[in-house]
């Protein structure tokens, strides 16, 4: 989960200090490829990404579901591997926090992959996850 924190604060606010230039750039061509393939728009990243109210449809939950699996935090069958979430996640962040972010987002599970990612990222979202590493 802590992956996930790190992971969506990444795709979703950009580029943060503590990765290297090598992994903004994965992670950018993890988004582009994940907008082509779900067909959401940038609008909606950066509504998301500000803050702003957001309708998770169809679209934003595959998006959500293929940014994790690119990234290896989601298995193939939409479970999270939270170990990988773990490893991924910087060891500066307060891990009372990344905890109660970890426990309250990784039991999300909707009734497919896609469902699940977009549960799982409007969770973090909720719980204002990405505030924790900006």
């Amino acid at each position: 989960m802590k992956s996930f924190i790190v992971v969506f604060a990444i795709c979703i606010a950009g580029a943060l200090a503590g990765i290297t230039d090598e992994q903004k750039a994965k992670l950018r061509e993890h988004k582009v490829a994940c907008v082509a393939e779900t067909g959401v728009t940038e609008e909606v990243i950066a509504k998301l990404k500000g803050g702003e109210p957001v309708v998770f449809d169809d679209k934003l939950n595959c998006f959500s579901a293929c940014m994790l699996k690119r990234i290896g935090i989601m298995r193939p069958d939409g479970s999270i591997d939270e170990q990988v979430a773990r490893a991924k996640i910087p060891k500066d962040l307060p891990q009372d926090k990344v905890d109660q972010v970890i426990d309250a987002c990784k039991v999300q599970v909707g009734k497919d992959t896609c469902e699940t990612g977009g549960k799982v990222l409007s969770c973090l979202s909720k719980t204002k996850a990405v505030a924790l590493v900006q």
